[in-house]
């Protein structure tokens, strides 16, 4: 679980808690399929669960994914 959550301005917000989350968003329901910073997210979502790259590692690649994919979003500690 990431110590600050991201929560997604999309059409209702959507919280995610954890690089799990991250990439069931990125692989199931992403605008772009192309981009670097989706590339390197997936990639290190999918690192975190195996414990091969850190959680807050993730959250940050998670973060420049949704930058490049012009998604709107807001941080919140829980």
């Amino acid at each position: 679980m990431w110590k600050s959550v991201v929560i997604l301005r999309l059409r209702k917000p959507t919280t995610v808690r954890s690089a799990k989350q991250a990439f069931d968003l990125l692989s199931a329901r992403w605008p772009v399929s192309d981009g670097k910073a989706y590339i390197a997210a997936l990639e290190a979502c999918e690192g975190a669960e195996d414990g091969h790259v850190s959680d807050e590692s993730a959250r940050e690649l998670f973060l420049l994914a949704l930058k490049e994919a012009a998604i709107p979003y807001s941080t919140d500690i829980e």
